[in-house]
């Protein structure tokens, strides 16, 4: 009897093991693991998840924590941790900008009307009565036939730039990308060709519509303190940096003897010339500098027969931290932006660390810092990669996901882009869902997260968000959440967990990017750019580095 008692409890233990084999890996995706999650990092205790805080070290021994339990192995020399070197740079906020002119000179006060910063690692910045130059868009595009700095040096000059891009302004198809900003549109290109073309100073005017989002987001994302990677070597940047408000900037145009408006309209025609202004600006500030270190989070699962190919999932923990602020709560605790894509991630880790038998290229977890600094986790990790960029198959980007339910669509940002598209259409259409174009690609969120800067290194990336057609409630409910979560929330402290989310969406939304992922960590497929993508020319030669590579001889 006992025997047979053995026998049936062995039998018994086979049939529960091939059920476990039979689970499917998605099924560990869980709407109540994604709710602990977003709760613990975007709770006070970890303040915001500034780079280098207390928050951070909280926030990457949760992940790391994760990862371990998730099975997956540290990918960087033993460790989860990739060491990033950056520069803090902390701006006294107790500054005036001064235009001065033939009349009475201008004052602008700083958050009110003006935001500077420097990305020089200087403890006193001066601007001392810098010309002013009109530079329409700042923007200098072969491609395009524009070049809005022809015909002028502003070196040691401060230039004024218009926010975003001639398409989107016109809204002319045959001008840039039309209503679509591109990349010469951010605000991250207007300061690098200010710097290309030696610029003392760089002021940007900012207008809700363009830049995509409020005033307010630009004083809580460009106050207190601001991160860098230490500058290379003879690289140079302007010695100020900053916005001006649509306002302040009507009466610069204004005591320049311009027409803002007018002056908007003829920079976005073709041939402009840039126009000095016949004013000059000063301000001046002290600066706290400290060379600190960040980390990224990375966590892989080895290809079992390709190791050295990879598939990245990435999605970043910081946000911006602590800050002083007059409404009373100073906690950026970031729980859409971006503890929702962390919480993602956990997610198909562990979906992963079930997956029997393992991927045969490897899957990489990758948690950066510094997002919110200007990509900086994703850019070091570019240029320091665990896997070569040349065989990374493709990166799969997670920021501020879907926390109000399950939605007939799925919204890929930057559209029309890459053969990952198919991979995600496919596995979309069987459960009935569909793609959707960005509904406000005029906000240039395909250059506002991590998965730009593997595409501007020629990876294929896919980068998601929720889509709006809500089920049950429609698209123009959809599209008004998320128009209430940037004027009202998005970069402030109110961007708290909410217990009355419904995570089933990011559930559904995740199962899909499990699915594209899985596919090509089983596949040899080589995802590219669509034809005529402006990273197409880089993925062709990591190619060709691959196929050369391919062709050499073992030694």
């Amino acid at each position: 009897m006992k025997a047979l008692i053995a026998v049936s409890g062995l039998a018994c233990g086979l049939v529960f093991a091939a059920a476990v084999q039979a689970r499917p890996p998605v099924a560990s995706i869980r709407a109540d693991d994604i709710a602990h999650d977003i709760k613990v990092l975007a709770s006070d205790k970890f303040g915001g998840r500034a780079p280098a805080s207390e928050g951070e070290k909280l926030s990457i021994d949760f992940i790391r924590d994760n990862f371990r339990k998730a099975g997956l192995k540290p990918a960087v020399n033993g460790s989860y941790f990739q060491t990033v070197p950056l520069v803090e740079v902390t701006a006294d906020p107790h500054s005036t900008l001064t235009i001065g002119s033939a009349q009475k000179p201008l004052s602008f006060a700083y958050a009110d009307d003006m935001i500077v910063w420097t990305k020089r690692e200087s403890k006193h910045v001066d601007l001392d009565k810098s010309p002013l130059v009109f530079v329409g868009y700042g923007i200098v595009a072969p491609e395009y036939h524009w070049n809005d700095y022809a015909g002028i040096d502003v070196k040691g000059k401060t230039v004024v730039i218009l926010v975003n891009d001639p398409g989107y302004a016109t809204g002319n198809k045959k001008l840039f990308h039309g209503k679509s900003m591109t990349y010469y549109g951010r605000w991250t290109y207007k300061y690098e060709e200010a710097a290309r073309q030696g610029a003392a100073g760089a002021l940007i005017v900012h207008e809700t519509g363009p830049a995509g989002y409020p005033w307010k987001v630009v004083t809580g994302s460009w106050s207190g303190s601001q991160f860098m990677l230490p500058p290379e070597k003879g690289s140079y940047r302007p010695a100020v940096e900053g916005w001006v408000t649509h306002q302040a900037a009507e009466k610069i145009f204004a005591a320049a003897g311009m027409n803002l408006a007018q002056m908007e309209k003829a920079a976005a025609t073709r041939g402009f010339k840039a126009r000095p202004m016949h004013l000059t600006a000063s301000v001046a500030f002290d600066n706290t500098i400290k060379h600190v270190e960040s980390h990224n989070v990375i966590g892989m699962i080895p290809g079992r027969t390709h190791p050295d190919q990879a598939i990245v999932y990435s999605a970043h923990w910081d946000h911006l931290g602590t800050k002083p602020n007059p409404s009373g709560d100073d906690i950026y605790n970031g729980a859409r932006d971006d503890a929702s894509g962390i919480a993602g991630l956990l997610q198909l880790a562990r979906a992963f660390g079930e997956t029997n038998p393992t991927p045969e290229r490897s899957v990489i977890f990758l948690a950066t810092t510094s997002e919110e600094q200007g990509l900086l986790g994703a850019l070091y990790y570019t240029e320091h990669p665990v896997v070569p960029l040349a065989t990374t198959v493709a990166d799969i980007n997670m920021d501020i996901m879907n926390v109000y339910g399950p939605t007939h669509d799925i919204t890929v940002i930057g559209y029309g882009s890459s053969e990952l598209e198919d991979y995600l259409r496919r596995d979309a259409k069987k459960v009935g869902r569909v793609l959707r174009p960005d509904p406000q690609p005029e906000k240039g969120f395909y250059y506002r997260a991590d998965h730009f800067e593997f595409a501007r290194h020629g990876v294929p990336a896919l980068f998601t968000e929720a889509g709006i057609d809500y089920i049950g409630r429609g698209k123009a409910w959809g599209l008004a959440k998320e128009n209430d979560y940037t004027a009202h929330h998005y970069h402030k402290p109110s961007d708290e967990f909410n217990p009355k989310w419904d995570f089933t969406g990011e559930v559904a939304d995740l199962k899909l990017l499990y699915n594209v992922g899985a596919a090509l960590a089983n596949s040899d497929a080589w995802p590219d750019w669509y034809p005529g993508n402006e990273f197409k020319a880089r993925r062709d030669a990591s190619a060709s580095q691959r196929q050369k590579s391919d062709a050499s001889p073992e030694d």
